[in-house]
């Protein structure tokens, strides 16, 4: 029989750690979870791809964040901007004019895309985010800072969640951490 040593962050039981975290994020928007005990040598980017990516989903790698090893264990298609559903992009640069996610149809909103930022840090910066909606417990508990993340990705969001349902998720992640906010939730930008 032969046997694989595949790194940790392709493993199933790991891969279902980072998605429990991932839903915990989900379900409470604005809450940033520590992913550093699942990654090993991998980021947090990898992390939540290899997590929520397989054969059947598309992906499209916006500034080239994936290298060719991890492409190869994501074994999930490419697809032009347009029509991928999950788009990798570096959020330190704000996004071109011409960056046109799907927002998905009324008849399946679910097919908008979920934009995964990766960014410097969660959790400290001058790039300040305060959320309402739902999940969102309490003023105290919805603001939330960040730094390495081009403000135009949050401006440029409020086009893309305007004609709700229809609309994008965003996944933020640093290094090892990751914070997530759906269309559901609105946001005020404060550039500090």
């Amino acid at each position: 029989m032969l046997k694989v040593d595949l790194p940790g962050i392709w493993q199933d039981e790991v891969q279902q750690q980072i998605f429990r975290q991932l839903l915990n994020c989900m379900s409470l928007p604005g809450t940033i979870a520590d992913l550093s005990s699942y990654l090993g040598e991998s980021t947090a980017l990898i992390g939540v791809l290899a997590a929520l990516l397989d054969n059947t989903v598309t992906l499209h790698d916006t500034h080239e964040l994936i290298g060719q090893s991890d492409r190869h264990f994501l074994n999930s298609p490419t697809a032009p901007l347009t029509e991928a559903r999950f788009i990798a992009v570096d959020g330190t640069n704000a996004p071109d004019t011409n960056f046109n996610p799907s927002l998905g149809t009324l008849a399946s909103p679910e097919l908008g895309a979920t934009i995964v930022i990766q960014g410097q840090h969660l959790g400290s910066g001058e790039l300040t985010l305060s959320l309402t909606g739902p999940g969102i417990l309490s003023a105290k508990e919805n603001k939330v800072a960040l730094n390495g993340f081009h403000h135009g990705w949050f401006s440029r969001r409020q086009e893309w969640i305007s004609a709700f349902p229809l609309g994008i998720d965003l996944i933020l992640v640093d290094v090892t951490q990751v914070m997530i906010i759906p269309r559901t939730t609105q946001t005020i930008l404060n550039l500090g």
